[in-house]
């Protein structure tokens, strides 16, 4: 007879996800810790990672961040669902090994490239970006120069070589494209050569899975593969050589996956209210049936659209609208959209946390306020 195994309600998963997230209480943690315990950060727009981190660490200011990153702790770089991120430099050449197939994959043409051709490629790409910080376009350029044979009469292959130098060769963003401020295209470099060393495939998978449990879990496979684009198989095997893991299901009774130790909190535990940045990945973090642990199915439309993912803020734990900043040298302002009318409490602590997060976003503003 089949063990039967406890069953999380949608606000257990709710309050899970939210203590890892570090949203229930702001922790006290130096920012690469964070940012591993995190997932990663998400950094498809540049404050985004500030945002984030302001909102789950106690007394965080910009600096920290920026300076973790001059010093190469931290690296921006394509990695999950062949989107910007924000990585440990000591985790990226795991991230990176075991991303690397979902990115090769990712509009790929029918039928190629070689992986001859690629890698002769993203050999040549590397030694470009190596003498010098390069952007999408002198890259490009250089690429047109050094395509090969088979890409030379097919548009689609040449546009894809183009994509993948950047997004599957291995090159990192420099410094400064992970800026608070930073609005000027990308340049891209070759990472030192400490973070080319690739750890074993096994050992890759391996991190990335519980990274994910640590931060979104408990999860489903399913989960778990579309948060990071890792094949169902490498998934597999690395849950199989884990020996630290629990077994729970949902209320529609599908088998969720979690570390044993952890936080589950109870369903009752009170939720402060909390802003998410632009593309949180607390919203990104499990495939779309599972996001309703945090946004409702009635907002989805109102939150993801295409490839966009706007800033949020919650309610009792669970999305609740969205909100905007206007920042000019004289005012700043954060103005809230909510999806319903909210309570008076709720609306008086939103503006109090408001405050802060416009004060953190445009402090060389004269003034301040949230508008409701």
């Amino acid at each position: 007879m089949p063990t039967r195994v406890p069953t999380l309600t949608l606000r257990e998963l709710n309050r899970a996800l939210l203590a890892r997230q570090l949203l229930l209480k702001r922790q006290k943690l130096n920012v690469v810790d964070a940012i591993e315990r995190l997932g990663c950060l998400q950094g498809q727009w540049a404050p985004s990672p500030y945002v984030a981190l302001w909102s789950r660490l106690a007394g965080f200011e910009r600096d920290r961040l920026t300076r973790a990153v001059d010093r190469g702790e931290v690296v921006k770089a394509t990695l999950m669902r062949a989107t910007l991120h924000l990585v440990s430099a000591r985790e990226y050449p795991a991230y990176s090994l075991a991303t690397m197939e979902g990115r090769f994959g990712a509009w790929r043409p029918p039928g190629g490239p070689a992986p001859a051709d690629l890698d002769k490629l993203h050999r040549a790409v590397m030694v470009f970006a190596g003498k010098a910080a390069r952007t999408r376009v002198e890259i490009q350029e250089f690429i047109a120069d050094h395509l090969p044979a088979s890409a030379a009469k097919d548009e689609r292959l040449r546009n894809w070589f183009s994509w993948a130098a950047v997004a599957t060769s291995g090159l990192v963003w420099e410094a400064a494209g992970a800026h608070f401020a930073h609005r000027k295209l990308g340049r891209h470099i070759a990472p030192p050569a400490r973070l080319r060393k690739a750890p074993k495939p096994a050992a890759a998978y391996e991190l990335v899975v519980r990274r994910h449990l640590g931060a979104f879990g408990p999860a489903t496979v399913a989960d778990i593969a579309t948060w990071s684009s890792v094949r169902v198989p490498n998934i597999r095997a690395a849950l199989a050589h884990m020996k630290d893991l629990r077994r729970f299901s949902d209320e529609r009774g599908r088998e969720l996956i979690d570390l044993a130790r952890g936080p589950r909190p109870s369903a009752d535990v009170v939720a402060p209210p909390r802003f998410l940045a632009r593309f949180d990945a607390a919203i990104l973090g499990h495939a779309a049936p599972e996001r309703t642990r945090i946004l409702p199915e009635a907002y989805r439309k109102a939150v993801i659209f295409s490839a966009e993912v706007w800033p949020t803020f919650l309610v009792d734990g669970m999305v609740a609208g969205r909100w905007t900043i206007a920042a000019r040298p004289k005012e700043a302002v954060l103005e809230l959209k909510p999806f319903k009318r909210l309570g008076r409490a709720d609306r008086a602590a939103l503006a109090a946390e408001g405050e802060q997060l416009i004060r953190f976003y445009a402090p060389e503003s004269k003034t301040h306020g949230v508008r409701a």
